[in-house]
């Protein structure tokens, strides 16, 4: 006799709607019901029928990844090779998600609005990944299907959205620097006219070190690397402390300068556990972002409200077993 989702829900003891919600990963379902569902389910091995599931919603059962190509920037954080792990990681958040729902991913890679119309008649909704400006968002705007943008933008109206708090996170930055009794702390950026994000980590940092000194770089330039190097060489004894808009930055000064100062990058790049000194960093955790957006998605799909959640960053040390959230 087959295992069927009316088998799981008799031995859950649920209905079969409930047993649908958690396969959804609807968000309306409490975490008792669903561990007591997949329990039941894993104890009869019953595994949902993606084609079938696929028929009785009328649906293609597809969702779509949807990268923007960002195309003519002068720099792009995402073109870079040296944050591809941030990349890989918020797919592997997805696919958690996904990976028990009967829906199949699928990636595209769009740069105007005709091109996500036609994906819309294609697939049943969409992750919308790294929307970082106003134009991006009106691309997404008013498509017949459901759809999640993630993860920087922080004013989002209409759309369902999971982002990350760059303000609070420049502010973690500082706090770990107050928690060391660092006073005069040296912040090196870049870009800070045409990347959001970046503003908004400054203007976090400034919010407990409004007096804090500014350097500037182009990031990601091999060319611009001993400049930068040799600039804070040059005048780093007139500080107790150093913090940069990412990990790449700092890096970029750390490894080819000796610096007895406590340091804050921002990203906790996988390299980060190469410094075992006083080095910290900013953990946005993209893998919890974009599992939050697939779980979100399939919510939608379910018929439940849009709503934007935020994923608050934390502070974490080079010793990766040693992790510290500040509220301040």
């Amino acid at each position: 006799m087959p295992i069927t989702r009316d088998s799981v829900a008799k031995r859950a003891g649920v209905s079969s709607a409930t047993v649908s919600r958690v396969y959804n990963k609807s968000l309306a379902v409490s975490s008792d019901l669903r561990t007591r569902v997949l329990e039941a389910a894993e104890e009869l091995g019953y595994k949902p029928n993606s084609f079938a599931a696929t028929l009785r919603r009328k649906g293609t059962g597809n969702l779509a990844f949807v990268e923007f190509s960002k195309q003519g920037r002068a720099y792009y954080w995402g073109r870079l090779d040296s944050f591809d792990w941030f990349f890989g990681r918020a797919l592997r958040g997805i696919q958690q998600v996904i990976e028990y729902s009967s829906y199949q991913l699928r990636f595209y890679s769009v740069s105007k609005k005709e091109e996500l119309n036609e994906l819309a008649l294609q697939c049943d909704g969409i992750i919308a990944y790294d929307v970082d400006t106003e134009e991006e968002l009106s691309f997404l705007a008013d498509l017949p299907i459901p759809v999640v943008v993630s993860h920087h933008l922080d004013k989002v109206e209409g759309i369902a959205c999971v982002r990350t708090d760059n303000y609070q996170g420049g502010r973690l930055q500082a706090s770990y620097l107050k928690s060391l009794g660092c006073v005069s702390p040296l912040y090196v950026s870049g870009y800070l006219e045409s990347v959001e994000p970046h503003r908004q980590r400054l203007a976090g940092f400034r919010s407990l070190y409004p007096d804090a000194d500014l350097m500037t770089t182009e990031i990601g330039s091999q060319d611009s690397i001993s400049e930068l190097v040799g600039k804070v060489t040059r005048i780093a004894h007139q500080y107790d402390s150093l913090a940069a808009v990412n990990d790449l930055t700092l890096f970029s000064i750390l490894l080819n300068e000796k610096l007895a100062l406590p340091s804050v990058g921002y990203d906790a790049s996988p390299y980060h556990a190469l410094f075992l000194s006083q080095v910290a960093s900013i953990d946005l955790d993209s893998g919890a972002i974009y599992q939050e957006a697939a779980r979100m998605l399939l919510s939608l799909l379910a018929g439940e409200e849009k709503k934007c959640v935020t994923i608050t960053p934390v502070l974490v040390h080079s010793q990766r077993e040693a992790t510290t959230a500040f509220s301040k």
